[in-house]
């Protein structure tokens, strides 16, 4: 736990938005040392989740739904374990394991390598899409069989990290893997913070299957598809459609009180139009929303705006802006003249 509390003290200083989408398992017996640095890690790191056999009762009330609490089965074979982590895992996602997991019981101590066989195991349970695997260590001089059973097991043993390298090495390598593997962020009506995804098809197809509506704004264009459309439609960014759906879409996800008639309308009419006139041509353009969607209702006007309806599940999806890892900081001495 020592190690583990180092690599998140790295995070937080080199890459904190890492921490949000970070989860530790902690695999240390139960016992009043493990449950104060469990509670410690929730309190100081307010993103991270932990998956641990602990009590709920030894962490603040508030960080509780942080705290995934395993049991004594979910630690008792290489394949419950493995199970346990591949359901904390993002498909496409990053797995950081500890070549020496001399806490985990069902490996014996005299053969310390062979849990490089558990993150095998947990990257297989991943029908497509699986994750990527990164192993750290402290030790040098790796035997023979160690890099032969790496090796087996389809790990390179050059690509072992060394533990004494955390912010220069290992957290920049992490963020490189997130960002390569999961480049998209996504935000929804049930859950408005962003989530990575990763920007294959099956992704896409994914999101279509559980969104009724899902705006897509990644390259350049405005698409919108999901189960409610008839079909997927592509608009040029800017144009009146797309942003009358982009503002719908915000409204759902943002609980807000939707979007006002009279400012779709002042955006569609020619300067000085009167009330009546704006309300009319609002009422047309959004007559040509509802006409793609299967149930035309989904819109809805209440007290003279325009909104989804409470059951739409919609979602939004954007290219990260900038990098998780933080920027070195600036120089702050003064300039001087080489000439000088």
């Amino acid at each position: 736990m020592y190690h583990t509390a180092e690599m998140l003290d790295a995070m937080a200083r080199v890459a904190p938005d890492l921490l949000a989408w970070t989860t530790v398992c902690v695999v240390d017996s139960p016992g009043p040392d493990t449950s104060a640095a469990i509670a410690e890690w929730l309190r100081r790191f307010e993103c991270v989740q932990i998956a641990a056999c602990a009590d709920a009762h030894d962490v603040r009330e508030p960080d509780r739904r942080r705290l995934r609490t395993l049991d004594a089965a979910d630690l008792a074979d290489p394949l419950a374990f493995a199970r346990i982590v591949a359901s904390l895992l993002l498909p496409d996602g990053v797995l950081v394991q500890d070549v020496h997991l001399s806490t985990l019981r069902f490996i014996p101590a005299d053969r310390w390598w062979e849990s490089i066989y558990v993150a095998a195991t947990i990257r297989g349970l991943f029908a497509d899409h699986r994750p990527a695997v990164r192993f750290v260590s402290n030790k040098r001089g790796y035997t023979a069989t160690f890099g032969r059973d790496l090796m087996d097991a389809g790990f390179d043993p050059r690509e072992v990290m060394d533990k004494s390298e955390l912010e220069t090495v290992i957290v920049p390598s992490l963020v490189r893997d997130l960002e390569a593997r999961l480049p998209l962020e996504l935000v929804t009506s049930e859950h408005p913070a962003p989530t990575p995804i990763a920007a294959h098809d099956a992704s896409r197809q994914d999101l279509e299957r559980r969104l009724d509506l899902v705006e897509w704004d990644v390259s350049g264009r405005v698409e919108l598809s999901g189960r409610l459309l008839t079909a997927p439609v592509t608009f040029r960014p800017g144009s009146n459609e797309a942003t009358t759906w982009q503002r719908l879409i915000v409204e759902r996800i943002e609980d807000g009180t939707g979007v006002p008639v009279l400012e779709v309308g002042q955006r569609l009419a020619d300067a000085g139009a009167e009330r009546a006139e704006l309300s009319n041509l609002a009422a047309r353009h959004v007559h040509a929303l509802r006409s793609r969607l299967a149930n035309p209702g989904a819109i809805a006007t209440v007290n003279h705006a325009y909104r989804l309806d409470s059951t739409v599940a919609v979602g939004r999806v954007r290219r990260r802006s900038g990098s998780y890892l933080r920027q070195p900081p600036v120089s702050r001495l003064p300039q001087t003249n080489p000439a000088e």
